[in-house]
């Protein structure tokens, strides 16, 4: 408590129960893991991908903040790209690399009915099993080569993301609890989202031009 002055809730102290009627019939009066949903998307999305012969497999996909510069920016300062390596990358587990046939610096591309992106691997053990963690806010200037689904210069961590307003979320009148007007999607867990990640084997850079044209 900074120079005794109470925290902004109802009790004056930090507040992990929040007594408000909507938190109540939602059973989030506490915060509470909830398993994610079924959506009926994965034939779709599987089925959309133009099979290329590599393995695929689902992973649950993460998007913190970085620590190479704060959204966008010191991202291309010299001294912040040599504790980095620039451009887009999406970090998976050493088991998941094995089962995808992936090494580290591949190029993969990342999917779900959301959409799609491609940025280069990095093969980590700080990484558990079954996720993927791509640092969000990172500029889409250079090194984004072309999707094999789409056949479009690759996308970046929102291409694959979404905002679902929640009910909770638009709670007023609670001491500290005000709703206020932002992108307003999930908090705490970055854009938590799931994926199909496989390595690519056309990586092009739409650097050519068709003969006869431009």
């Amino acid at each position: 408590m900074h120079e005794y002055v109470p925290w902004r809730t109802l009790t004056g102290r930090l507040q992990f129960y929040q007594d408000h009627p909507w938190l109540r019939d939602f059973g989030e009066t506490f915060a509470t893991y909830k398993p994610p949903i079924e959506t009926h998307s994965t034939p779709e999305a599987l089925g959309a991908a133009h099979d290329n012969g590599n393995p695929v497999i689902p992973l649950n996909f993460l998007t913190p903040h970085q620590k190479w510069g704060i959204h966008s920016t010191y991202a291309e300062n010299l001294i912040m790209l040599t504790l980095g390596r620039g451009g887009p990358v999406v970090w998976i587990s050493e088991d998941d690399a094995t089962r995808l046939k992936i090494v580290d610096n591949d190029w993969v591309e990342a999917f779900n009915c959301n959409g799609t992106l491609v940025a280069r691997a990095v093969v980590s053990q700080r990484i558990p099993s079954g996720a993927a963690f791509m640092y969000h806010a990172a500029e889409r200037t250079a090194n984004v080569p072309g999707s094999e689904i789409t056949g479009k210069r690759a996308g970046i961590h929102n291409s694959v993301t979404r905002v679902v307003m929640k009910p909770t979320h638009m709670v007023g009148g609670y001491a500290h609890l005000s709703w206020s007007f932002n992108y307003y999607g999930p908090v705490g867990s970055n854009r938590d989202e799931f994926i199909f990640l496989r390595k690519m084997n056309d990586v092009n850079w739409f650097d050519t031009t068709e003969k006869g044209k431009g």
